[in-house]
Formats: C-alpha cells, sequence, structure tokens
C-alpha cells in the first residue's frame, strides 16, 4: 500500500486532555472553536485508496509477505505489527466530565452573577448589622450553582461515539499463519494475513477476497444497499467494458465488520483498524463533530454578552459618579453594584430557556423524536436542508414485490401487512391501474413457481422467550393490526419478498407441505438461477414438476415456450419483444426484476435426481411463467411528510450509495424530485463518481463552483456516494448558508450525522453508532416524525421569543431605581432581593409556562428562519420590552412608591438627594402650614451624623456606653420648651444651623462642628466677644417669636444674626460654664462629629419628620419603614402590571381573545405571581427575609390601571400588524 497504516497508534490522552483544558479555559469567554488537524481532516476526506484489489492475487501476497499456502510467518506478523499497528480504532481524546462541567460556569452570566454574589458577602462584612446582603450572596450562588447544574445535566451529549463502534467490532476469527489455521482475537490480526470466512461470519477486517464460493455479504450499513452482494475474486466489468474499481463497489473486496450472509472462502487482509473503510468512518465521525454552537447558541450567547456589557459600562460609570460626585461611601457602591448586576442580568433566563428546550424535547418525545441536545430541538425548526439516507429512513429496508409481468401484462402486487388489508387493496379504485388476478391460471403459476423455488421460511418463534408458542401465521394474519411484513425470514431478502408476498395468497408451509421437494439447486453467482423438483399436489400428476427462478436473461435463455392464460404457447419473438419492454421498464423504476419458469418434466416420481457432476435432468426447454419486481419501498407517510417540508420551503435531498435508477425511482415515489422539475431541468442525480471528479480538481474556486452548480437545483439526489461523499455534501451545503438537518441508521452516516447543524438517527433499525453520533434519534424510524419535529422546532422558537420578550420587560423597572438612586441620590424604589424575587420568584413559572403555549395556525406555511433577520432576540424586541411595556411598568411601580412616601408626608421633590443616605440619619425638614392648618415638609435634608466612638485616640463617652444605650445614635432629641442641651445640635426652635462668614467661623469645617460637635474645647475657643454676638442674636429672636413678629413659614429671614439665632442662648452659656468645670469635662459633647450626608446639611429651624408631622425624637427605623413599604408597594405595583404583560406575550400577532386561555400552565402562573407578591408582603417572617412591609390593600391596586392600559395597547397594535401585515407598526414592533 502507498500509506502506512495507524490503526495501533496510541494516543496520550491525559495531554491531550489537559491541553484542552487550558485552551478551554483561556477562551472560556471568547469561546473559540479549537484548532483541528486540517491535513488528517483532508486525508479523511478522501476515499481509502486501496489498489490491492486491482492487483494479481501473486502479488497481494508477495507485497505483504505471504504465502497462499502457509499465510504469514509468527516472524513476518510481528514485522507487519511494528509497520502497520494494531487491528484497532484509535480512540477519541475525551474531555472529562467534570471540565464539561466547570465549563458551565465560564458563561458571563454566571461569572456577573458570581461577582454580584461576592459583592454580596464583602457588604456583609462590612457591615454585619443587615443580614440581607448576607441572604442576598447565598441565593446569587445558589442561581448560578443551579443554573449550571441544571444546564450540565440537561445538554449533556453523548460524546461515545467510538463505543458504538466498539461493538461493531469482531471479536474472533481463523486466519492460515505458519501452515496452520489457528482462531485468533479480530485485533491481532495484520496486513497479509490470509483469512477464512463463511456464512454467518463477521468480516474482521478489509479484506481481498481469493476464494469465494458463492459469498454474498451484507454492505448496508456501509453503502446502504438492501441486497446482499456477490463476492468474486476478480474485479468486475462495468457497462463501459472497463473493470470497476472504486472500492465501495468493487467486487473483490470484503469490509471490516459487515456480514457474510452466504458462501464461504479466503480473503488476505489489506487494511487494519483506522486504515479500513469502517475506521475512515470512525475518524471522519469523530473529527466531524459539529463544534459550533447552534444559531440558537449563538444568539443566546451574543444577547447574554450585549446584557452582560451593559452591565459593566453602566455599574463601573455610576460607581465613578457615586464616589466622586454624589460622594457615596464603599459600601453603598457595593450595594448600587449588587442591585445594577441582578438589575441588568436576567437571571432566571438560563434556567427558563433549559427548561423550556426540555419541556419541548418532551413533546417530541411523545411524538416519537428523542432528543439529546437541548438547542437542537429549536435549531431543527431552523432547518432548511434535510439530507435523508434512503434505506431503512426513505424506505422500508426490506425488499417487497411491487409489480408482476405476466399474459402480457404489467400489474401491480399490493404489499399488504393482512389479509384485511390485502381485501380492502382490492377493491375496485383503491389502487390505480390493474392488479394481479388470484383466479388467474398464470398467475396461480407464478405464484407457485415464487412459493416452492424458495428457500426462505418465516421465524415464528421467540428467540428471546423459548417458552412463548410460535405464531399460527394462518390465524394471524386474519387480524386487522398484524403486520406480516414486519416478520423476520430465514434466506436472502428477495426470497423473504416472494413469501410475504404470496402468503396471504396461501400458506407457505402449507403449500411446500403439499408439494414435496425432491430435489433442488441452489443460487449461486456463476449461473445466476436456481431450481427446484415436486411432487405435485395434484393425486393425479404422473411426473414431477420443475420450478426455475433467476436473473430474467438467464431465465429467458431456458425457454422455448411461455404461459399466457394458463395454456403453454412457443415463445416468439414477438413475446420475447414484450418480455424485454416488460423488464426494461421495471428496471427504469429501480425495482429489481426476477424470472420464473417450469417445466413438468417427463420422468418418473422416484427418479433419482441428481446434480453432480452435471444434471441427469434436463434443465432447458422450459416454460416462461412470468417476470416479479421487486424495490425496498417507501415508508407510509414519507410523500406526505416531503410535501410539507415543500410546503414549509424546506429542501429534501436523498443521499444512498444505492444505484442511481433506483434512487431516482424511490425519489420519485416520495416526492423528492418531480416530474415536472425533472423535465425542466431543476432537479438532479449526482452520482459519486461525479464527487470524486470534483474533488480531483486542483483549483479550490473551480471545485466549488461545481458544488454550487449542483447545489443551485431546487431538487437533488446523490447516489452511489460514500461516507465521506456524504460528509462533503453537508459541508458544502453549510458552506452556502444552508442549516442542514441529516438523517440515517448506518454506520456510513455518523459522520454527516456528527457534522450536521442537526443529526437524526432511527431508533429501531438504527445502528449504535448512529445513535450515538446523532442530536436526535426517531424512535418510530418514521421520516414523516422529522416534520412534526420541525414543526415543534418553530413552535419552540417563537414560544422562546415570548418567554423572552415577557422576561425582559422586568428589566426596565428593575434598573431605573438604582441609576436613579446614583444620579439623582433618590431612595431605591426598590431592593436588589426583590429584583431576585421577580426574576426568580415571579417570573420564572410564567415564563416556562409561555412554553406550553399551542402553535400558530401558519406555522408550517413559513419559511425557514432567517437567522440575520429574525433573531431569537432582536431590535424589536428589546425596544418592545423595554421602552414600551417596561417603561408602563416603571411608571406603575414609580406611583405606587410615591404613594406610600406621600401619604406618610415625603413628597417627590424632598426625596431626590436623599437617597444615599436615607437609612443612615433622620430627616431634618422645614415645617410648613398649608391654609387648612395642616403641616407638611419642605426643605428637608440630613443633620450630625452618629457621634464618634473615638477621638484623637481615646474612647468617647459615646463610646463608652452599651449599645442599647447610646445617646444620640440615630439623632439627638430636640428639647422641649423651656428646656436645653448645649451639647446638641438643636434648641427648642430646631436644628441650630450651619453658617459662617470671616467674622464668625470663617470656614464650613468649623462650622460644622460648631453645630455637630459641640464640646467644651470648642466653647472654650470661642472668644467673649463672639459668645455675646451669638447670645445678643438668640435674644432677638426669641424677642421676635414671643412677640409674634417672625415669618412662620420662613422665621429667619429678617436679617442681621438671624443665622447666628439658635448657635448659642444665655442659658446654654450657663450651662457650659457649669458643665465645663467638672471633672472629666473634656469628654462631653460629641468631639470631630461631621454630617450624615457631606453634600448637605439641614437648614435653621428644622425639626425631625417621620410619620407626616414633626417629631421631637429621631425614629430611624421609621424612616426605613417607609422606604420598605414604598419598595413593597413598587415590587406589587410592577408584579400587578407584569400580569398583563404575561397574558399579551401569549401572541406575537394574534389576539388573545383567539388564542384564549387554554394554557392551563401559564394560568397557574398568572395565579403564583399574585400569590408570591402576599405571601413576601403579608407573612411576618418572609417579611424579615424580604424585608418588605404589609400594604394597605389600596397599593395593591395601584398597578391594575397600568395593566389594562397594557393590555388595551398591545391587542390595538396587534390589531394594526394584522391589518396591515408591512406598516410602520409591524416594521417596528413586531418582535
Amino acid at each position: 500500500m502507498s500509506e502506512g497504516q495507524n490503526g495501533g497508534t496510541d494516543v496520550p490522552d491525559e495531554q491531550k486532555v489537559a491541553k484542552s483544558l487550558s485552551k478551554k479555559l483561556k477562551n472560556a469567554l471568547s469561546r473559540k472553536k479549537s484548532s483541528k488537524d486540517t491535513s488528517r481532516a483532508d486525508k479523511l476526506r478522501q476515499e481509502i485508496g486501496f489498489t490491492e484489489h486491482t492487483w494479481p492475487a501473486e502479488k497481494v501476497y508477495e507485497y505483504y509477505g505471504a504465502t497462499p499456502e502457509n499465510g504469514l510467518s509468527s516472524a513476518q506478523v510481528l514485522q507487519n505489527r511494528e509497520k502497520y499497528g494494531w487491528n484497532r480504532l484509535t480512540p477519541p481524546v475525551v474531555i472529562p466530565w467534570w471540565v464539561k462541567y466547570l465549563e458551565q460556569y465560564a458563561n458571563v452570566f454566571m461569572i456577573l452573577l458570581l461577582f454580584g454574589g461576592v459583592l454580596c458577602f464583602v457588604a456583609y462584612g462590612i457591615d454585619q448589622s443587615d443580614p440581607t446582603n448576607l441572604y442576598l450572596g447565598v441565593v446569587l450562588f445558589l442561581v448560578v450553582f443551579i443554573s449550571a447544574t441544571f444546564s450540565y445535566l440537561t445538554e449533556a451529549k453523548a460524546d461515545s461515539v467510538m463505543e458504538g463502534f466498539k461493538k461493531l467490532v469482531p471479536k474472533k476469527c481463523k486466519v492460515l499463519r505458519d501452515g496452520n489455521i489457528s482462531i485468533i482475537e479480530a485485533e491481532e490480526l495484520v496486513p497479509g494475513d490470509v483469512v477464512e470466512f463463511g456464512d454467518g461470519d463477521q468480516v474482521p477486517a478489509d479484506m481481498r477476497v481469493v476464494i469465494a464460493n458463492d459469498i454474498k455479504v451484507d454492505n448496508s450499513s456501509l453503502t446502504g444497499e438492501a441486497e446482499p452482494q456477490e463476492r468474486e475474486p476478480d474485479l468486475q466489468i462495468g457497462p463501459n467494458g472497463k473493470p470497476v474499481t472504486v472500492p465501495l463497489e468493487a467486487q473483490n473486496l470484503m469490509f471490516y465488520t459487515t456480514i457474510v450472509v452466504g458462501g464461504s472462502g479466503r480473503g488476505i487482509v489489506i487494511g487494519t483498524g483506522d486504515k479500513t473503510v469502517m475506521g475512515q468512518i470512525a475518524g471522519l465521525a469523530a473529527e466531524s463533530g459539529n463544534d459550533e454552537a447552534t444559531q440558537f447558541q449563538v444568539e443566546v450567547d451574543i444577547f447574554i454578552k450585549i446584557i452582560s456589557v451593559i452591565a459593566i459600562l453602566i455599574g463601573i460609570t455610576f460607581i465613578l459618579i457615586g464616589i466622586f460626585v454624589a460622594g457615596a461611601s464603599a459600601i453603598e457602591m457595593i450595594v448600587f453594584a449588587i442591585g445594577i448586576i441582578v438589575g441588568t442580568v436576567p437571571e432566571g433566563l438560563l434556567v427558563t430557556l433549559t427548561v423550556s428546550l426540555a419541556l419541548s424535547a418532551k413533546h417530541m418525545y411523545a411524538k416519537n423524536v428523542l432528543v439529546k441536545g437541548m438547542p437542537s430541538v429549536e435549531n431543527l425548526g431552523s432547518t432548511t436542508v434535510i439530507a435523508s439516507d434512503k434505506t431503512g429512513t426513505l424506505t422500508q429496508n426490506r425488499m417487497t414485490v411491487q409489480h408482476a409481468w405476466y399474459d402480457g401484462q404489467l400489474v401491480t402486487v399490493p404489499a399488504a401487512r393482512n389479509l384485511p388489508q390485502l381485501k380492502a387493496a382490492m377493491r375496485p379504485g383503491v389502487i390505480k391501474g390493474p392488479k394481479y388476478d388470484t383466479e388467474a391460471p398464470t398467475w396461480q403459476a407464478l405464484q407457485r413457481v415464487a412459493t416452492l423455488c424458495n428457500n426462505s421460511r418465516f421465524v415464528l418463534t421467540d428467540a428471546d422467550d423459548e417458552d412463548k408458542p410460535a405464531l399460527n401465521l394462518a390465524e394471524e394474519v386474519q387480524a386487522p393490526d398484524f403486520n406480516l411484513l414486519g416478520l423476520t425470514c430465514t434466506g436472502d431478502a428477495s426470497e423473504s419478498a416472494l413469501i410475504k408476498c404470496v402468503q396471504l395468497i396461501r400458506d407457505v408451509s402449507e403449500y411446500h407441505a403439499a408439494n414435496p421437494k425432491l430435489h433442488e439447486i441452489k443460487f449461486n453467482s456463476t449461473n445466476k438461477w436456481q431450481l427446484s423438483i415436486h411432487k405435485p399436489e395434484d393425486p393425479s400428476a404422473k411426473n414431477p414438476l420443475m420450478v426455475f427462478k433467476g436473473a430474467p436473461e438467464r431465465v429467458i435463455n431456458r425457454c422455448t415456450k411461455i404461459l399466457i392464460n394458463g395454456e403453454e404457447i412457443p415463445m416468439t419473438d414477438e413475446w420475447r419483444k414484450k418480455y424485454q419492454d416488460a423488464y426494461e421498464n421495471l428496471g427504469a423504476m429501480g425495482e429489481r426484476v426476477l424470472g420464473f419458469a417450469m417445466k413438468n418434466l417427463d420422468l418418473p416420481m422416484d427418479y433419482a435426481f441428481t446434480n453432480k457432476p452435471e444434471p441427469n435432468f434436463p434443465t432447458e426447454d422450459l416454460t416462461f411463467v412470468g417476470l416479479m419486481s421487486l424495490i425496498d419501498p417507501p415508508r407510509e407517510g414519507v410523500p406526505e411528510a416531503v410535501a410539507k417540508c415543500k410546503r414549509a420551503r424546506i429542501k429534501v435531498y436523498m443521499v444512498t450509495g444505492d444505484h442511481p435508477i433506483t434512487a431516482l425511482a424511490i425519489a420519485k415515489q416520495v416526492g423528492i424530485i418531480d416530474q415536472d422539475k425533472w423535465d425542466a431541468g431543476k432537479a438532479l442525480v449526482v452520482k459519486g463518481d461525479d464527487i470524486r471528479e470534483w474533488m480531483e480538481i486542483s483549483d479550490p474556486v473551480e471545485r466549488q463552483n461545481k458544488w454550487d452548480w449542483a447545489l443551485d437545483h431546487e431538487q437533488i439526489v446523490f447516489a452511489r456516494v460514500s461516507p465521506a461523499h456524504k460528509l462533503l455534501i453537508v459541508e458544502n451545503c453549510q458552506r452556502r448558508g444552508e442549516n442542514v438537518a441529516v438523517t440515517g441508521d448506518g454506520v456510513n452516516d455518523a459522520p454527516a450525522l456528527k457534522k450536521a447543524n442537526t443529526g437524526i438517527a432511527m431508533g429501531i433499525s438504527g445502528k449504535d453508532v448512529s445513535k450515538e453520533a446523532a442530536d436526535m434519534i426517531l424512535m418510530d424510524d418514521n421520516f414523516a416524525s422529522i416534520v412534526n419535529g420541525v414543526e415543534e422546532g418553530r413552535v419552540i422558537f417563537d414560544n422562546l421569543k415570548k418567554s423572552i420578550a415577557y422576561t425582559l420587560a422586568s428589566k426596565f423597572p428593575e434598573q431605573i431605581p438604582f441609576l436613579l438612586f446614583v444620579v439623582l441620590s433618590f431612595p431605591p424604589a426598590i431592593s436588589t432581593i426583590l429584583i431576585l424575587s421577580i426574576d426568580l420568584g415571579c417570573d420564572m413559572l410564567p415564563a416556562i409556562s409561555l412554553a406550553y403555549e399551542p402553535k400558530e395556525a401558519d406555522i408550517m406555511d413559513r419559511p425557514p428562519r432567517n437567522p440575520d433577520v429574525e433573531r431569537l432576540v432582536s431590535r424589536r424586541l428589546i425596544s418592545f420590552s423595554y421602552f414600551q411595556i417596561g417603561l408602563i411598568q416603571t411608571s406603575a411601580g414609580f406611583l405606587a412608591f410615591m404613594s406610600v412616601f406621600n401619604d406618610y408626608g415625603y413628597e417627590w421633590g424632598n426625596m431626590i438627594g436623599r437617597g444615599i443616605s436615607w437609612e443612615r440619619g433622620p430627616l431634618l425638614c422645614k415645617p410648613q402650614i398649608a391654609a387648612s392648618g395642616n403641616f407638611w415638609a419642605a426643605d428637608c435634608h440630613f443633620g450630625c451624623e452618629e457621634p464618634q466612638k473615638t477621638f484623637g485616640g481615646q474612647t468617647t463617652l459615646y463610646g463608652q456606653a452599651a449599645d442599647e444605650f447610646r445617646f444620640c445614635k440615630d439623632g439627638c432629641p430636640i428639647p422641649f420648651n423651656g428646656t436645653a442641651d448645649p451639647f446638641i445640635e438643636f434648641t427648642q426652635y430646631g436644628f441650630r444651623g450651619i453658617a459662617y462668614d470671616d467674622t464668625t467661623f470663617g470656614d464650613k469645617d468649623t462650622a460644622i462642628q460648631a453645630t455637630c460637635g459641640r464640646t467644651c474645647s470648642w466653647y472654650a475657643g470661642l472668644s467673649d466677644e463672639l459668645k455675646d454676638r451669638f447670645i445678643a442674636a438668640n435674644d432677638e429672636f426669641v424677642r421676635r417669636v414671643n412677640g409674634g413678629v417672625v415669618d412662620p413659614i420662613n422665621p429667619f429671614n429678617y436679617g442681621g444674626d438671624a443665622a447666628y439665632a439658635l448657635y448659642l442662648s444665655r442659658a446654654e452659656a450657663n450651662m457650659f460654664d457649669q458643665y465645663c468645670n467638672l471633672p472629666n469635662a473634656d469628654q462631653y459633647g460629641f468631639a470631630g462629629r461631621g454630617l450624615v450626608n457631606d453634600g448637605e446639611y439641614g437648614e435653621q429651624g428644622s425639626f425631625y419628620w417621620w410619620n407626616g408631622q414633626v417629631q421631637y425624637f429621631a425614629n430611624l427605623d421609621s424612616q426605613k419603614s417607609v422606604l420598605f413599604t414604598g419598595q413593597t408597594a413598587y415590587f406589587a405595583a410592577v408584579v400587578v402590571a407584569r400580569t398583563a404583560d404575561l397574558l399579551i406575550c401569549k401572541t406575537r400577532k394574534e389576539s388573545l381573545f383567539t388564542q384564549g386561555l387554554r394554557n392551563r400552565v401559564l394560568n397557574a402562573g398568572f395565579l403564583t405571581m399574585i400569590l408570591f407578591v402576599c405571601l413576601i408582603s403579608y407573612v411576618p417572617f418572609l417579611r424579615i427575609v424580604w424585608t418588605t412591609r404589609p400594604l394597605f390593600v389600596l397599593y395593591m391596586f395601584i398597578g391594575v390601571p397600568y395593566a389594562m392600559f397594557i393590555f388595551v395597547y398591545d391587542e390595538i397594535r396587534k390589531m394594526i400588524i394584522r391589518n396591515y401585515p408591512k406598516g410602520w407598526v409591524f416594521r417596528n414592533t413586531y418582535w
């Protein structure tokens, strides 16, 4: 051979696994496709370069160092094994399961959520007083763990393709070595070994036949040919007069793992392990794995990356704004970052998509389609080309009698499963054209020959259950549900087809018993005929009957008479021409034709018949009875399925190793090729020889042009193709942008099944290799089930869009509060844990329930989805979800939020700029009196922060106090009328304010200490002149108040030193003098105390404001409670509005009134949304975890008008789309 074997090369799995893991982790975010050995890939796409079958046998023996008498010597075996390796298939590199599991965490969503979880734990570590961040971090990590685990379990695809090939490998074989026949393990074979084989043996390697005794092999797993193939030592001569040398068509080659179904012989091994046709297929299956993500996965990945980039950019931008502009603390920005991540990333989307695909896979299983890879569900719906194997996929993989010719007439022979079906088929008008007539004497003679000249029998016992009684075939065929055609038979496929044809007319076993066999000559490849001699059942018969069957040309040459209407008449040239016309017509239909003849022998019944050395009875001068033609017929339902594919604009290609004439005939029967397209030159049959010529073209552009020329045809059949050709067909279709689904059941289909966008194997007749290489398995082996799969794939795409549209609509109301929190320092209208509650608690089941929505009426009348135009997540979908429905939901939430704040006395204007510090300090407001006499708050700000626990390296009195006794922790109490506390920031008239100029404090920091950091040291540092000035300013203010001459709305607007009126009163000065002369006076006051919010401070005369009125005591818990109540109301309003969003997402174009509310899962999801809101709002222990507050019942209904508006808006939008399908609304809002 021109190339060395490498079947026994060991692969360093550990190195390759480590390299694979390193590459995957390095490219975790980019998901780049790993490079492959292109030279090996190119070689695998070339056919095996066998030339030994064209050599004389002597040259083959000499080449490998063997002899016909002794085979290989032991020494030569070792040399050949060293050169060619072991007879085993090279296993592919297998990635460990744990690496695949870790890859699930390389998703950008997962990384962002893990980062958010880490931030939550950091925030909790900084401030452990609030356990919310701890709960949130645990939830985020659980979300990631559950999503990754669920994705791994549901999307894990069987990678054991090589295991299926191993099951095909023969275990032992007979080999001639050192002049002795011995039985060895098949993997010990080397090229040059001489192997003996017989009926039922599995071929242990690729072999050149050197001795053949009527050998027949079953090559169906490799070539798709249903009929066993004859094997001879010499090459056959083709129609062109030249030897057929193509390996898969060569008559003197036998292939690894195929089955010998008849005869015996000897062969010399010329290919082992990977350098066999089966090894090439295994290599192609392993190498051609479609590592590229499906279009669905690509679109999801793109969407995930876009969302993640948005989350990161928003987070970084506004964190910088928060720190450098708003002056927020690190913990506040961590909380913001968590909120942005949780608000931007749809946490439940991956789980929703996975569960939805899994549910669709369950639906498809109910339709006899088993899905192995979840994304394949949607991918099948995007299919544009189905490349289908013929044998066993489009056809039944069983030879069936199709036509008969007798009495000069071509008739149809119905293929019935049972007697009731046969009777129905024989009724007038059921089958077009003439049918056979069981009463016609010539048909009865044809039936007799087909039955008696036949060694096939029905297998009526169960090999797996010996105790089970044998079938009573005569009774079983009466049942309308019995399938005679599915019974196993002994003998070859042709003889099995014949007895299945005649069994329903008369029981075959009974026929044989009535006509005992006296002698027979079995079929052999030299004669190409067989005969048997019987004692006729007619008791008056004196002579035996000889029945004769075989190749029509061999049979007709032995005939001198022909049976017409039961009478023997001379075989004239006219009858020979009629026979020839019928023979050619049947052959043109792709059917295998058999000729039948008979002869009443002029010999006694007890004649001693023999055929050795030559027959002692006449085998000439026969009477020709007729012809029967056989074909592997189409499966029921296949023509209808192909028609559906045409309506759906899906092209169906037949790809087979069978003869072009047979392939074309079947293609026309099932509708893959229409006669009008064929006549118009729009249909084409591409032969394997054509592809070989194309692949020999050195110019890649010219070679590609050849492929494009062929694939430009509307209807195509590929015949006589090899496994490498099938892979090329798939790759060239994909190059042209086609989404290819490949169907098949044989080993030869494995590489194409794995390379295709969707590989579909047969569950019953399919080999393990094909099932493991495929993405889907047809459990009923019915091509028609693919149409159901395509339909389900299109439905799931529609429903996934609905789920995504529904899920994304919540992102806008989740993000806006956090953006306002940083930009305007507006109190956060929703918390991060409530965002997760929307995404995982309220939305998960409703989003999944959309997968249960029934299909739309025109789902199979649409063209396949164009991923460049109709994306899973399109611009219009984002616009609709974010800026239309999302904006309405946000409005509902803010109305509820502001209603709560307003009812507690906080106007929206007072909340801007207060959000960052809302939970850190009590709000100080200047009370205003309305005309009605009611108080309301204006000019709200924060006051002084919590006192310092240490100052100047020493613990303050505040720091020494127990936590529950710490004074002024949340704000000092305001002195009542007539009382005073010189060390706090309040007088009985409110907040002292912060004022300064060159004549007082000189700078802001000093002024802040004059209000918030009042100590004895501060008092001592005041000059007597300044003390007197402050006291005088206070006296003036008190005089004005007592005199009633101040403005009640703005009492400090009278000018002068009014800004300093509350800094120091005469009574406070006396108290300073008294306290500051006591021991430890330096610890009195609040040294180093600053403001809650450095950017602002309360106005002079401000009071605490909570519960809608002026308060003298700080109540930070009340202030927090208002925020939590507002957040609960926001959450409830958004969820209520989302109930309408759920309803409108049931359809993309149809009215809800047309679609109805038949989806019970969605109805349940609708109710769970409301129930979830009620539970976390009113159940006490849940309120602790979710930091919610019980809502006044009217707050629950604030979102209702918005829900109604969403519903009406969407119904009007869809109505416009239906009425103006190409209008502006359709172009901009149809998602």
